[in-house]
C-alpha cells in the first residue's frame, strides 16, 4: 500500500516537468544546453571574494580558481573593496588597486539588507547613514564589483585556453550566499549579479559548497554514515550545516543532516573589535585626528593580515602595532610607547572573545542537534573552513569544547566555497541528496511523545495532560531533472491530514 510520502514523489515527478518549463520560458537553468560550457562560481563574501571555475567537458576535469589580480595580489581570492572617482561614479578602483587613504567601501555586502541583527558586541553604526554616504544604493555598488572581478576573471581563464573555444562555451553561473541571509539580501544579491552580468546564476549556500569541495577532497577518507559538522567562518558571517555520508562511490553524496543555523560573527568583527580598542588606548579626540593618517591604515592592516592570524590564545604573547608618523601620546601603563603598542595576549583575547564564545555556541547547537538525531551514531568531525576558520586559536578553542571530535581544517579552505560551488555543478561529482528546511508555511503538528522514539526532542505539556512532541516529515530531495535549487517541498499538517505545497525555499 503506498504511503503519503509515496503518493508525493509522483506528484512531485508531474510537477517537475512544468516547473522545468516554467525555469526555460524564463531563460533559467536548462533552458539551453551546449555541449561546450564554462562553470563558473563566485564567492561574493564581505571581506574577501573569489571566483572559481572548470569546463565540464574536459576529461578528468579540475576546479581551479582565479589567484592573480589587479594590484599584484597573488592568492585564491581578493578584497572586497571598492572606491569610486570623486568627479564620475562610472569610475572606481576595486580590489587591491583601491587605495586605502581613499574613501573605500568595504563590508558592501552587509549593506545589502541592514535589517539583519547584529550581534551586541560589535562596534554599533548608523547603518542608514552609512548606505546615505555611499555614492550608489547598496545593490549597484555590489553590482559594480561583481562586475568589475568577472571581467577580470574572464580576462584570465582566456589566457589558459584558446580565444575560439571560450566564445563556444555556454557560461553557468553559480552564486554562493549565506545560510542565514535574509530572503531581501539573497534577492539583492541575485539582483547586482544580473546587472553585473552573471544570469541565470544558481544559488547555493555557503557551507554546502564549502562541504561538497571538503568532503569531496577527503573521499578516499570517508565512510558512508560518516557525519560531519561544517563550520564556514568567514569575513562577515558564520554558517553551519551538518551532512551524513550516504554514498562514496561513483559519486559523492551527502545529505543534511538538521537546519543549517549561524550569524554575524565574522572575522570582520574582529577588526571592528580592534578598532574599538585602538579608540579607547588613544581617546576619542587622537583617535578623530589618527584615522586620517596612512598610520591608521598600516596598523589595521597589519592586525588584518598578521596579528589575527598569528594569535594563539597565549595570554605571554606579544604584539607591535605601529602608528608612524601620527604623533601619539605615550601610555606607557597601556603599552603606547613612540607611536607603537605592545599588545599582549591578554588584549588579544578581549578582542576574540565574543566572537569566539557565539562560533562555539552555533556549533555546539549543531553537534548536540546531529546527536538527537542520530542518538546511536554521534559525529565523525567538525571541519573548519573560510578564512575565520583557518584560525588556529579558533581550532584550538573546538578542540578543547569538543575533545572526543576531531577538528579538521581542509588544505585550501579559504578557497573551499568558490570551488564547492563550482564543483557543484559538475555532474558525477559530488552532491546533497536532501536538505531540511529552515522554513516552513503551515500549521505545526504535535504528537503524544514516544518516550522510546522521541528522547531529547523539546516538548510541549498540553491542558490535556500529555506531552507532546512536534513532528516534521522527512527530508524530500528535489524533483528529478530540475535544476539548480529553486523549490523545496514543504510539509503542512492539519490535524490528521497532510498536504504539500511547492514553495521557494528562502535559499
Amino acid at each position: 500500500m503506498k504511503t503519503h510520502w509515496d503518493r508525493l514523489a509522483g506528484d512531485v515527478d508531474a510537477l517537475s516537468g512544468a516547473v522545468q518549463d516554467t525555469l526555460q520560458l524564463n531563460g533559467g537553468p536548462g533552458a539551453y544546453e551546449a555541449d561546450e560550457q564554462l562553470i563558473i562560481a563566485l564567492d561574493f563574501g564581505t571581506t574577501f571574494s573569489g571566483i572559481a571555475f572548470c569546463f565540464p567537458n574536459q576529461q578528468d576535469t579540475k576546479v581551479a580558481s582565479i589567484v592573480d589580480w589587479p594590484g599584484g595580489e597573488s592568492a585564491p581570492k581578493i578584497q572586497t573593496l571598492i572606491s569610486y572617482d570623486a568627479k564620475d561614479t562610472n569610475k572606481f578602483s576595486w580590489g587591491a588597486s583601491v587605495n586605502r587613504m581613499s574613501d573605500s567601501i568595504i563590508g558592501i555586502k552587509l549593506l545589502l539588507d541592514p535589517s539583519q541583527e547584529r550581534p551586541l558586541y560589535l562596534p554599533t553604526g548608523n547603518l542608514q547613514r552609512d548606505i546615505r554616504k555611499l555614492p550608489k544604493k547598496p545593490v549597484n555598488v555590489a553590482a559594480d564589483f561583481i562586475h568589475a572581478i568577472y571581467q577580470h576573471a574572464l580576462t584570465e581563464i582566456t589566457k589558459m585556453v584558446p580565444q575560439g573555444y571560450m566564445s563556444l562555451c555556454q557560461k553557468k553561473f553559480v552564486l554562493s550566499v549565506p545560510a542565514v541571509w535574509s530572503d531581501a539580501a539573497k534577492q539583492a544579491t541575485l539582483e547586482a549579479a544580473k546587472m553585473a552580468g552573471i544570469f541565470p546564476v544558481t544559488l547555493i549556500k555557503e557551507p554546502e559548497a564549502a562541504a561538497l569541495y571538503t568532503l569531496h577532497s577527503l573521499d578516499f577518507a570517508l565512510n558512508v554514515g560518516d557525519a560531519f559538522v561544517v563550520c564556514d567562518a568567514g569575513g562577515g558571517t558564520v554558517d553551519l550545516i551538518s551532512y551524513e555520508i550516504v554514498a562514496i562511490t561513483p559519486t559523492l553524496q551527502l545529505k543534511e543532516l538538521v537546519p543549517g543555523t549561524g550569524g554575524m560573527a565574522g572575522s570582520l568583527g574582529l577588526n571592528q573589535r580592534f578598532l574599538d580598542a585602538v579608540k579607547n588606548l588613544v581617546g576619542e579626540d587622537q583617535y578623530h585626528e589618527l584615522r586620517k593618517t596612512k598610520g591608521y591604515w598600516l596598523a589595521e592592516r597589519c592586525f588584518d593580515r598578521e596579528i589575527k592570524k598569528a594569535y594563539r590564545g597565549d595570554p605571554n604573547e606579544e604584539y607591535f602595532v605601529t602608528f608612524p608618523m601620527a604623533d601619539l601620546e605615550d601610555d606607557r601603563g597601556n603599552g603606547l610607547v613612540s607611536n607603537t603598542w605592545r599588545m599582549t595576549g591578554k588584549d588579544m583575547e578581549a578582542i576574540f572573545a565574543p566572537l569566539i564564545t557565539d562560533i562555539l555556541r552555533l556549533i555546539d547547537d549543531q553537534v548536540k542537534s546531529v546527536k538527537i538525531k542520530r542518538p546511536d551514531k554521534g559525529i565523525t568531525g567538525i571541519c573548519l573552513v573560510g578564512g575565520f576558520g583557518s584560525s588556529q586559536y579558533l581550532k584550538a578553542c573546538v578542540e578543547k569544547e569538543h575533545p572526543n571530535v576531531q577538528v579538521l581544517q581542509p588544505n585550501d579552505a579559504w578557497a573551499a566555497i568558490a570551488k564547492g560551488a563550482a564543483l557543484s555543478s559538475l555532474p558525477r561529482k559530488a552532491s546533497v541528496i536532501s536538505t531540511s528546511s529552515t522554513k516552513h508555511y503551515g500549521i505545526e503538528l504535535w504528537e503524544i511523545k514516544d518516550d522510546g522514539k522521541d528522547g531529547g526532542q523539546p516538548t510541549q505539556n498540553w491542558r490535556d495532560g500529555t506531552t507532546r512532541v512536534a513532528k516534521v516529515g522527512p527530508p524530500i530531495p528535489p524533483p528529478r531533472g530540475l535544476h539548480g535549487r529553486w523549490v523545496s517541498i514543504v510539509r503542512v499538517c492539519l490535524s490528521h491530514t497532510t498536504s504539500d505545497e511547492l514553495v521557494h525555499p528562502g535559499r
